[in-house]
């Protein structure tokens, strides 16, 4: 499976929230050290200074999370798409 990981050469950006006990930071980054190809560009938000409030594992989903969605679109735009 390292391989498959290994193939990776496009860039990832991957976010954790301080107060997601399910997967923090940490979590975030040991997974991510396998894309050893790949750009990776990690992000953490922390939930009180956000403004957003409470984050945790499913709160990217709620409304109030728009934010990080546009700024997640943003840095999707930011990139070229290459062509093939």
């Amino acid at each position: 499976i390292t391989a498959r990981f290994d193939a990776v050469r496009f860039p990832i950006a991957a976010a954790n929230a301080l107060d997601d006990a399910w997967a923090p930071p940490a979590s975030r980054d040991a997974f991510m050290a396998g894309y050893r190809q790949a750009a990776v560009h990690a992000v953490t938000i922390d939930p009180r200074r956000s403004g957003l409030g409470p984050i945790g594992h499913m709160g990217y989903f709620r409304p109030r999370a728009r934010p990080l969605w546009d700024a997640a679109l943003a840095w999707f735009d930011a990139r070229p798409v290459a062509a093939g």
